[in-house]
């Protein structure tokens, strides 16, 4: 580019000028160079503005504290955004004591938990800190929450926890499935306040359903005999139906806990077996009658468990057995009765509960049968020999005594 072009006059026409253009064109090029020279100034850091090791790239972060001590974080985006709300979060905490948390009590206040999320959040907890009982809240739960999904935890009261009771019951549900059920919901509003979703239990104010009229179920000696021969023998169907049922009538274990049972647990020489999974959580050890030492022994170990390929469904098909044997109403748990009905005449209450493994003389109650004939021989017992007779005072003070300490 020449000096025409560049604004610059001849110096044929004006010396003078033509100089001063020059100089100017040269104090022009050299700020230039020297402004694109210079390096740019770093952006200045603000307080509360970071990136999260981790996150998503390019993702920035806001961090402030309220006047409740609380440390807030929030994903906001760009820097420049995240540097404008920080500093809008900063002002709203001086100016409106802005707290996030609190907002969200508030609203959570304003909008009550509905049962149905509570529910959810209890089956998630059982989920993980109860699994081996989360079928049986899962399906106490479907009953309550066709009665209370809609409602809002504070709008749950005695009266409706009582109704939805008498629902269950005209359905046909026993006693004690409405007991049970009333049990889990009464676990689930006390998770429910720990959590913060209620401030009361409405279970607490009612009663449970009368299980007195559930007597227990044995089998006779003659049931026993015709279910045995209506069993699978050999390679029909699972192998060991004889072994489980006579071991079971013999020992009480409950089916779940038959499951789980290993040979580890099992003391034969001893003749005690630990239930090494029972339904209390608890250690529990009972002793082993000649039957089942037998019929354990007898069996093959094919792994670490007694039963390691218990059929899925064995309730079911063990219905099916009774029924083809003409036994009305006797379920697998009739084998657990069995035992205990059959040693409760012979041992004394507290015996009884330790052998049965209850945790509740309710339970046990129902296996003990007094009558006329055990309450007489109970009475005549004072009159036998190792009973002796009372004194009269003949015998304390015999003739010649004028005291009956015998002094003269």
């Amino acid at each position: 580019m020449d000096a025409e072009e560049r604004g610059i006059p001849q110096a044929t026409a004006d010396p003078e000028a033509w100089a001063a253009a020059q100089v100017e064109a040269v104090v022009t090029e050299a700020v230039s160079r020297a402004a694109e020279a210079k390096p740019k100034r770093k952006r200045r850091k603000v307080r509360g503005v970071f990136l999260k090791p981790g996150k998503e790239a390019g993702v920035w972060w806001i961090r402030y504290w309220c006047h409740y001590g609380h440390r807030h974080e929030e994903r906001i985006g760009p820097r420049a955004l995240a540097e404008e709300m920080v500093e809008k979060r900063r002002v709203a905490v001086k100016t409106e004591d802005y707290c996030p948390t609190r907002a969200r009590e508030a609203k959570r206040k304003a909008k009550p938990t509905l049962f149905k999320e509570a529910r959810a959040r209890y089956i998630e907890w059982a989920e993980a800190k109860r699994p081996r009982s989360i079928t049986f809240r899962e399906k106490a739960l479907k009953h309550l929450g066709a009665a209370f999904d809609p409602m809002p935890l504070p709008g749950i009261t005695p009266g409706e926890v009582e109704g939805d009771q008498a629902r269950r019951r005209a359905e046909g549900a026993a006693p004690a499935t409405v007991n049970r059920e009333r049990a889990v919901l009464s676990h689930l509003f006390a998770k429910a306040i720990s959590w913060g979703l209620a401030k009361a239990n409405p279970v607490a104010g009612t009663e449970r359903q009368d299980e007195a009229n559930e007597d227990p179920r044995p089998l006779t000696p003659d049931e026993e005999t015709r279910l045995l021969a209506c069993l699978p023998k050999g390679k029909r169907g699972w192998p060991y139906w004889r072994e489980m049922v006579t071991l079971d009538a013999n020992k009480g274990l409950r089916l779940g806990e038959w499951r789980h049972q290993a040979w580890a647990d099992i003391d034969l020489p001893g003749g005690f077996l630990t239930v090494t999974r029972p339904k209390s959580g608890k250690a529990e050890t009972v002793p082993l009658n000649s039957v089942a030492r037998g019929i354990l022994a007898g069996l093959e170990r094919r792994g670490a468990l007694v039963f390691p390929d218990l059929p899925t469904k064995v309730s079911d098909v063990f219905v099916k057995f009774a029924a083809r044997a003409k036994l009305d109403g006797v379920t697998f748990h009739c084998l657990r009765d069995t035992f205990i009905s059959r040693i409760a005449p012979h041992v004394s209450t507290p015996a009884l509960m330790a052998l049965a493994r209850h945790r509740d003389y309710r339970t046990t109650r129902r296996y003990v049968k007094v009558d006329d004939v055990r309450l007489r021989e109970a009475v005549e017992r004072l009159t036998a020999a190792h009973c002796a007779p009372v004194p009269t005072l003949v015998e304390l003070c015999p003739p010649g005594k004028e005291s009956l300490g015998g002094a003269p």
